[in-house]
């Protein structure tokens, strides 16, 4: 096969090997063709599943190939109620915006689908694999990137043993994107973050050391929610701490889905993986973003701190007409927190389409009040177990600001509760007004 991309990936190995190898590439196509096609013709009904570059080299004096890889593979997910088969909860895949284009003989595909890539061990290592799937979008990547340039960026070259976190932040910033590196976390608030960066549809990177010296990196892409498991609110329950602040929706999450570029792409990684590992311990997430932003685990201990003050005071506490916000100001229970990074056009939009269990929903002049940070912002979601669990469905929100140089409060745009919406008047007085959403409604959902 002749393409510039797979040519330059083969010189610059055979350079880093001494230069007089050979090698070879290939170019498999996967499709599902109607019943009875003998051909692929354009009138054909065909769907592109996949495809993939092969690479063998031969290094100079080798009787065998001594590097054989997936240089590039474009791949489009499984059906996401396959994926979390007996679930009531869906499966998240975060997709990249765009359609690949593919060449198969005379037909062009265009293809929603995500990248896959190998390291050869000699000019890329797993963490170029891994920047390569995170960063692969059509038509959004401005670096180009690849594993030469990724080298010519941060100035290595071959052969590579490995890349520090540092330069991967690096490299993520240099393609337009910024990288939220987020190291010396307690291994469930790693998890929550992963759960918060795919929740909002966006991609992370998830280090982790091997053999307790060496480290890997996999692209963390979706996960699936299990509401029938039982440690989220056992723990609490039977051993404690019963002063625990609310519980992370993450808590549900059975599996992330990752590519692995040693083992594979699309495989499932149980979210307790980790615990009584001593020899493969998490050690960072890293998450793409458009923008910079406060960790999510920051968010929630914001929101939960500000709800348990606002639920004991006393205009709520004479509130009368409402049940879903009686009952959280009597009954006390612990709350599950759900962080999405989303903007004010989607929530907007979010809050328009919403139908409350009791068919409540918004009306004309509902929102006029509301004042949104520009840009992006946590929008913090917060439920209860049951409704959580059985009905995918949330009570409210709390809007939380992710400028830099605030404090914790003046973090608080806005909060949605059943019946009542509290929003910022001025930089220092927030009101209370009615609000027609009554009930629990959806859950928000990026894709």
């Amino acid at each position: 096969m002749s393409r510039p991309d797979v040519a330059i990936e083969i010189d610059s190995l055979d350079h880093a090997c001494g230069g007089g190898g050979s090698a070879e590439a290939t170019l498999f196509s996967f499709l599902k063709i109607e019943r009875g096609a003998k051909r692929l013709t354009k009138r054909a009904g065909a769907k592109l599943l996949g495809q993939a570059v092969l690479i063998n080299y031969r290094a100079p004096g080798s009787d065998e190939f001594t590097h054989s890889y997936v240089f590039e593979a474009i791949l489009t997910p499984p059906d996401t109620a396959s994926v979390a088969q007996g679930y009531a909860f869906p499966s998240t895949v975060v997709l990249p915006e765009g359609q690949f284009v593919c060449n198969v003989l005379s037909r062009t595909f265009m293809i929603r689908a995500v990248a896959y890539c190998q390291q050869n061990m000699t000019v890329h290592v797993c963490a170029h694999s891994c920047l390569r799937m995170a960063l692969r979008s059509p038509g959004q990547d401005a670096l180009q990137v690849s594993a030469r340039t990724i080298n010519e960026l941060l100035k290595v070259q071959g052969p590579i043993a490995s890349l520090k976190t540092s330069q991967i932040a690096e490299v993520i910033n240099a393609s337009g994107m910024t990288a939220a590196l987020l190291t010396k976390m307690k291994p469930d608030d790693y998890l929550s973050e992963l759960a918060a960066l795919i929740d909002s549809g966006h991609v992370a990177l998830l280090g982790f050391t091997t053999k307790g010296e060496a480290g890997h990196v996999v692209t963390v892409f979706g996960h699936s929610r299990n509401p029938d498991q039982w440690h989220p609110q056992a723990v609490r329950a039977y051993s404690g701490p019963k002063s625990a602040k609310y519980l992370p929706s993450s808590s549900w999450i059975d599996h992330f889905l990752i590519h692995d570029d040693n083992l594979g792409p699309y495989l499932s990684l149980g979210a307790r993986s980790f615990l009584r590992r001593p020899n493969m311990q998490l050690n960072c997430v890293i998450g793409v973003l458009p923008q910079p932003a406060i960790s999510s685990v920051q968010a929630e201990m914001i929101a939960s701190t500000v709800l348990r003050h606002l639920l004991r005071q006393r205009p709520l506490r004479k509130v009368a007409d409402n049940y879903w916000l009686d009952y959280l100001v009597s009954k006390k229970d612990v709350v599950i927190l759900r962080s999405v990074l989303t903007d004010g056009a989607r929530y907007v939009a979010h809050l328009k389409a919403a139908r409350a269990h009791d068919k409540s929903r918004l009306d004309a002049g509902s929102l006029e009040g509301l004042d949104l940070p520009s840009g992006r912002f946590w929008m913090v979601e917060f439920s209860l177990p049951p409704l959580y669990t059985g009905n995918q469905s949330k009570l409210g929100e709390v809007i939380v600001s992710i400028e830099d140089g605030l404090n914790d409060v003046d973090r608080i745009r806005a909060i949605r509760l059943p019946g009542r919406l509290l929003t910022r008047l001025g930089d220092e007085t927030l009101v209370l007004d009615r609000f027609p959403l009554e009930s629990h409604s959806t859950l928000f959902h990026a894709g």
